[in-house]
């Protein structure tokens, strides 16, 4: 990727987390303590185990690119350090849950356009994944937050409890995807 290939690629996706984890700000200070704690059905995380998930696996890549920044022989992490299947303390309130995301969003729209070019083009494996350029793995990265909040979205929705602004499978304002 050139440099302004790369820069765009870091303006989009700092543009596309913005609006994720906005919106899933929004939706939590919309719901009820009792729906943050509620699960599928079917089984599967709660609404605040996604939120802990989220954030916990944003802010380790916000590590995992100062751990290159840092070490120039560095190319290879494992799941374990991108966040994969990590949960933390789960908030208990949709009001701490809000805030959580709040913060990751603002680390993290506070630190991707300081990614150098340098950065950008390091080539990183991740174990299981694959290998490719930092450049290249953020939009995985933010399409990672992305997945989550349309799990928290099918968690409330069925529970009958996802409010009808926020639910894009029934069309409503910003369901473009």
């Amino acid at each position: 990727m050139t440099a302004v290939q790369t820069s765009g690629v870091v303006a989009e996706q700092t543009r596309i987390a913005e609006e994720t984890l906005q919106e899933v700000e929004d939706l939590l200070r919309s719901i009820s303590d009792a729906d943050l704690h509620r699960a599928d059905p079917g089984g599967g995380w709660t609404g605040a185990q996604i939120v802990s998930h989220m954030t916990l696996a944003g802010l380790l890549w916000v590590g995992d690119v100062q751990r290159l920044v840092a070490d120039p022989d560095l190319d290879l992490f494992y799941r374990e350090e991108i966040g994969h299947d990590v949960t933390g303390a789960v908030p208990p309130t949709a009001a701490e849950a809000a805030d959580k995301i709040a913060s990751l969003r603002h680390t993290v729209v506070g630190t991707m356009p300081t990614h150098t070019e340098e950065v950008l083009r390091r080539e990183v494996e991740i174990t299981t994944l694959g290998r490719r350029t930092v450049a290249e793995w953020l939009p995985v990265v933010v399409g990672h937050l992305a997945h989550h909040r349309d799990q928290l979205h099918d968690v409330l929705r069925s529970r009958g409890r996802l409010p009808e602004r926020f639910d894009r499978a029934a069309g409503a304002p910003g369901a473009e995807g």
